[in-house]
């Protein structure tokens, strides 16, 4: 299975109404949803330690404003906030998750592959 169809299939089929109302300000909503996330990465021929970072990095952005932080750091509150919001939270939170997974899928490439680091 693709990466993109594993992260899909986590954070929108697999997840709840219970995860999605909860996971915000209760730690083991979160910690549920990131388990029912990271499964659908089993499938995708991914190293165990990828899938961990894949995890830790779920939980912390779903459990954390971080992407509101981020719009109003990089200055995009109206964007945030406005007559685009939700939609322009739950875009901008894909991007961040989709951006941190193709690292992910790309690090034993450059760490073992082309012997960047060892």
């Amino acid at each position: 299975m693709h990466w993109i169809y594993a992260h899909l299939l986590g954070d929108y089929i697999f997840q709840n109404d219970w995860m999605a109302l909860n996971k915000k300000q209760k730690t083991f909503p979160c910690l549920v949803h990131c388990f029912f996330y990271c499964l659908p990465f089993l499938f995708c021929n991914l190293i165990w330690w990828q899938i961990l970072l894949i995890a830790i990095q779920h939980f912390i952005q779903d459990r954390t404003p971080m992407i509101i932080w981020l719009m109003k750091i990089k200055g995009s509150e109206a964007f945030a906030t406005g007559p685009c919001s939700p939609w322009s939270i739950i875009v901008t939170d894909n991007i961040i998750h989709i951006l941190w997974i193709a690292f992910v899928v790309w690090l034993p490439k450059i760490i073992f592959v082309e012997g960047l680091i060892f």
